[in-house]
């Protein structure tokens, strides 16, 4: 809790002093439309980091999500196998036939 009290505090003053000292207006306009928004530089810039690293964070919880199933599906392949195990070592099959001769 305190290491990250100690890196989140600078991280925030220095995201502090990044929109204090960026406030000129911008103009974004999005390709496909006659759509224009005007916002101070600093906000733009935030919302683009953020914007990428939500589209990172879903895409490493998509791959997160594949390997807990993976994982999950190899635990109940174990304790199935395990399972099995225990019943061969208690009753164990009877030894084969001689061929007939």
């Amino acid at each position: 809790m305190l290491l990250r009290l100690v890196l989140l505090v600078p991280l925030l003053a220095v995201l502090v002093v990044f929109a204090l000292t960026n406030q000129q207006s911008v103009a974004l306009s999005f390709w496909p439309g006659p759509w224009r928004l005007d916002a101070p530089l600093s906000l733009a810039l935030l919302a683009t980091l953020g914007g990428g690293m939500l589209l990172g964070a879903a895409m490493l919880w998509g791959t997160t999500l594949r390997l807990r199933w993976r994982a999950s599906r190899a635990e109940q392949a174990r304790a199935m196998l395990e399972a099995e195990l225990r019943r061969l070592r208690a009753n164990p099959p009877a030894p084969p036939l001689p061929p007939p001769g």
